[in-house]
């Protein structure tokens, strides 16, 4: 019969089991999430990533303004939430741009870092909220936009640009504002622009 450990054995053999888990277990992990990608991608943002990113010219986007001058110099250098209504704005339309609004007012102290855009119909008149941007939607911008999403742009579709007018993250229709503003607030925090 042999005799039975000190309890003191026990606790030595779990350290030295812990500290060989511990060495272990960073490289299982590293292991599984790389044969399936998967795992992280789905949770690394809400939107879908423009890849590669976009440049589209400030110009272009203002080129056939509604909203007066000074709400026009207002949309540079900011972070802007860009939404393009096809053909006026109805309630599918106003439901985007309300959401738009709310995520706007969530991101509390950065709001100053934040402006929103929407691209109308050129000659298409438009009452305008007083932190809502309205211009003519010019073809070339319209384009671009179509390229980077794969698709002709809907009322229900948002874009995200950064501060130097590059397209970053698009959210399809029926989008959940928490996703935006969670993405928002990681690029707000992470960006030395803007």
């Amino acid at each position: 019969m042999t005799p039975r450990p000190h309890p003191s054995q026990w606790r030595s053999r779990a350290v030295i089991v812990i500290i060989a888990l511990l060495a272990v277990v960073p490289f299982v992990l590293a292991w599984y999430y790389a044969k399936h990608p998967e795992l992280i991608a789905s949770r690394s943002n809400y939107g879908q990533l423009a890849l590669p990113p976009r440049p589209i010219d400030p110009a272009g986007l203002l080129k056939n303004p509604v909203s007066p001058p000074e709400a026009l110099a207002g949309i540079k250098g900011r972070w802007v939430l860009l939404h393009v209504a096809a053909g006026g704005c109805g309630a599918v339309c106003a439901d985007t741009l309300h959401k738009t609004h709310q995520v706007r007012l969530m991101v509390n102290k950065d709001i100053a870092r934040v402006a929103r855009l929407l691209l109308v119909p050129v000659g298409t008149p438009f009452q305008a909220d007083d932190d809502l941007v309205v211009a003519g939607a010019s073809e070339a911008v319209t384009r671009v936009l179509a390229e980077a999403t794969g698709g002709p742009s809907s009322d229900d579709r948002v874009y995200l640009l950064d501060p130097l007018g590059n397209l970053v993250l698009w959210y399809a229709g029926g989008f959940d504002p928490y996703g935006l503003l969670k993405d928002l607030k990681h690029l707000l925090r992470a960006s030395q622009i803007g």
